[in-house]
């Protein structure tokens, strides 16, 4: 499941750079009231240059984190009114809002040029305008996020080091802060989580001595996010309720994007499939509100992998369809990676190798355009050079502190020693990166040597694979035979039983006609005292012939799915009965929920109710100590509906309870109908795809549990698949 997941990971830490730094680019924007924006449009028209930039300015503050879209157009009308007016720092501003709409866009390429060439403006005018200085460390900020999405790693890592470097000069350590933050996901997206751990916590200290939590429960998100590339899902969730924690109830919609697909892919990683599907789809509902591409790709991605680990590889590949759309309409890079990958991995499950094929070579031709010996190269060029400047800067604060304390000692001595160390220090690094080198290369080796082994493993799996599929089929075309005997069987003896019942049916009836004429005309008290016996059994016997033939109609019954009224039914099978009741003086009650909304086989679960309810009658407890009862109550879960009938008769006391529901299975002598009540509850549940049970039973009465499907639809569906599947397997058998 971790290798599985990786490769997301990275492009979601993409997203989370842009919204990282939102606070330190923009004022915080003011919540998007209709009536507000209403009003700074209509004071567009007749409003003066620069008032107009004002509005604008407000304008997109207010729809940069719900329509990227809108915020984008004011972000352009602001810039092409910043260039007619020919005011610098204004154009710098208006590039620096179009770009970051762009971004979140997906248009990472158009906000580069854009962002490179506001670059030089403020370049060429920081000295007559002191104000572009402080644009132009956000400049190369998001420079270095840009090229981030678009898996220039080698780019994003010189600018981010490029911005770090003014904010140190500049001494601010909140904006020292986010640069930190901001050089973490670069190290992240490079898979080297522990790397990006080292400069969130270092970010995370500069907060809190700062005491400032602004921006600090995205910096707790970023760590939950490289926990969960370390497979510490546990760490992982902890660090995402810290984050939500920070925010609480005043959580914005980027923090609940973010921090809910992380959520969900630690959700994933533990194998807890409905929370994280659950996470999943909250984060995809915000981002198609902000048009954001990227959490939308993100989203798809995750649920068509949990998708596919339930096994259920077409909505998988639905869910890839979606990511497919959205990634090739951007310019982000990792996330076709990825999204070829998945679909590799699916068809290869299906046996499609021709499509496996085909996603995998576009999948391996892009990774080896992005991950290049020469990124390779610029990468550790760019580190180095970062690390000679702190180096540099470290040496130089010692010396002057050195200065002061030793301000009697030669300066020949001083020059001296600073050389001894500066020299120790390059033969110290070209010593740490000659080791580095060589560990490098026994690593490649190691890699090398595994990938070898692990192609031998695939193809000795492939074979296997073939050979078991082959003994699933033959054994799943026994079975098919074995089910297909066993269905004619039942459906023989449902037919024997039902026209069994039937012609009994009129001798017992002309024998009931012949017993009641014979109680007319005898008068004899012996014979009419055996008449009047006989009569009784053939009653009995009428009625289990009854029951027998209500099974054979259940047992051939089509399914009929209705809106159940428990209530009409409830009632109905009261005022039914209601003599037996009085004749015991047993109470009958009922109880349903209100939120019960069920659709099922109303002939169905009325028999069922039925025979529970006549059987907690019939068997009521006759001590002038108990008042007998019989309770029904209907409830419901989110997967199923309760229904639950006790009372506190006699019980079932020598029964065995995996037995009540046999035919013919009599639980105490005053059973009337040969044991068929409970059986024929038994098949109508299971007619209904429910399931029944014996939940308690003593010398205190019993209680029956029945549980159902919500909606006998899904039931229906489910085994008219099952008769196509076994008609195809006969069809393939037979061929």
């Amino acid at each position: 499941m971790l290798n599985t997941c990786l490769p997301v990971y990275r492009f979601f830490r993409q997203c989370l750079i842009v919204a990282s730094i939102s606070l330190f680019i923009f004022i915080p924007i003011f919540s998007q009231d209709g009536k507000k924006t209403d009003s700074l449009k209509a004071r567009l028209t007749n409003s003066t240059a620069a008032e107009k930039l004002n509005i604008l300015n407000d304008l997109f503050k207010a729809y940069n984190q719900v329509d990227y879209q809108i915020a984008f157009n004011y972000a352009m009308e602001f810039d092409n009114l910043a260039k007619k007016m020919g005011d610098s720092v204004k154009i710098v501003e208006g590039g620096r809002k179009m770009a970051y709409s762009l971004m979140d866009l997906g248009k990472n390429d158009e906000a580069i040029k854009i962002l490179i060439e506001i670059l030089k403006i403020a370049e060429r005018n920081k000295e007559q305008y002191p104000e572009l200085k402080k644009q132009i460390k956000f400049i190369l900020n998001n420079a270095g996020i840009a090229y981030n999405y678009l898996g220039n790693y080698d780019k994003a890592l010189e600018y981010h080091y490029k911005s770090l470097l003014i904010r140190e000069e500049e001494g601010d350590k909140k904006s020292i802060g986010t640069a930190l933050n901001n050089l973490g996901m670069v190290f992240y997206d490079l898979k080297d989580p522990n790397k990006a751990i080292e400069y969130y916590i270092r970010a995370i200290q500069i907060k809190i001595e700062l005491r400032d939590n602004s921006d600090l429960d995205r910096i707790f998100i970023n760590l939950g996010i490289c926990y969960n590339q370390l497979g510490d899902f546990k760490l992982a969730t902890k660090q995402f309720d810290e984050g939500f924690n920070v925010c609480k109830e005043n959580c914005s919609d980027n923090v609940k994007r973010e921090g809910l697909l992380g959520l969900g892919i630690a959700h994933l990683g533990t194998k807890n499939l409905e929370k994280a599907e659950n996470c999943f789809l909250q984060s995809l509902e915000i981002s198609k509100k902000q048009h954001n591409s990227i959490y939308q790709i993100n989203n798809y991605h995750q649920l068509s992998l949990l998708e596919s680990s339930r096994g259920n590889d077409e909505k998988a590949l639905a869910y890839l369809e979606e990511e497919l759309v959205l990634a090739e309409g951007s310019d982000f890079v990792e996330p076709l990676i990825q999204l070829y990958d998945q679909f590799a991995k699916i068809y290869s499950k299906e046996h499609n190798y021709e499509k496996m094929a085909y996603y995998l070579n576009k999948y391996t031709q892009l990774k080896d355009s992005i991950y290049s010996d020469e990124l390779i190269k610029n990468l550790a060029k760019v580190q180095t050079n970062y690390a000679e400047r702190e180096n540099i800067k470290t040496i130089y604060e010692q010396d002057q502190v050195l200065q002061l304390k030793q301000q009697l000692i030669e300066r020949q001595r001083n020059q001296y020693i600073f050389i001894v160390a500066i020299t120790l220090l390059v033969l110290g690094l070209a010593t740490v990166l000659l080791v580095a080198n060589r560990k490098q290369q026994r690593v490649s080796a190691e890699l090398s040597m595994a990938k070898v082994k692990i192609q031998d493993q695939n193809q000795l799996l492939a074979a296997q694979n073939k050979q078991l599929d082959k003994r699933v089929k033959d054994k799943t075309a026994d079975l098919s035979k074995t089910n297909l005997m066993l269905t004619q069987v039942n459906s023989e003896l449902d037919n024997f039983l039902y026209k069994t019942s039937h012609d009994i049916r009129g001798p017992l009836m002309t024998l009931q006609g012949l017993c009641n004429l014979g109680l007319i005309e005898s008068k004899d008290q012996k014979v009419t005292e055996i008449l009047g016996k006989l009569g009784v059994q053939s009653e009995k016997m009428a009625n289990i012939l009854s029951r027998l033939t209500a099974v054979g109609k259940v047992n051939q019954s089509v399914l009929s799915p209705v809106k159940i009224d428990f209530k009409k039914l409830l009632t109905e099978i009261s005022l039914t009965e209601e003599k037996k009741c009085k004749e015991s003086g047993v109470n009958f009650s009922y109880t349903i929920d209100a939120n019960v909304s069920v659709i099922s086989d109303s002939e169905l679960l009325r028999t069922i109710l039925e025979n529970l309810i006549d059987n907690g009658i019939k068997f009521y407890n006759n001590s002038v100590r108990v008042s007998p009862f019989v309770s029904v109550s209907v409830s419901q879960t989110p997967a199923h509906l309760l229904i639950k009938v006790e009372d506190n008769g006699i019980g079932i006391l020598d029964t065995p309870t995996d037995e009540v529901f046999h035919m013919f299975m009599r639980a105490s002598e005053r059973s009337e109908t040969g044991g068929v009540g409970l059986y024929l509850s038994k098949i109508c549940t299971d007619k209904l795809g429910g399931e029944i049970k014996l939940e308690k039973t003593s010398k205190e009465g019993t209680l029956f549990l029945v549980q159902l499907p919500l909606d006998i639809s899904v039931v229906i569906e489910k085994r008219r698949q099952q008769t196509e599947d076994i008609k195809m397997i006969q069809e393939e058998i037979s061929s």
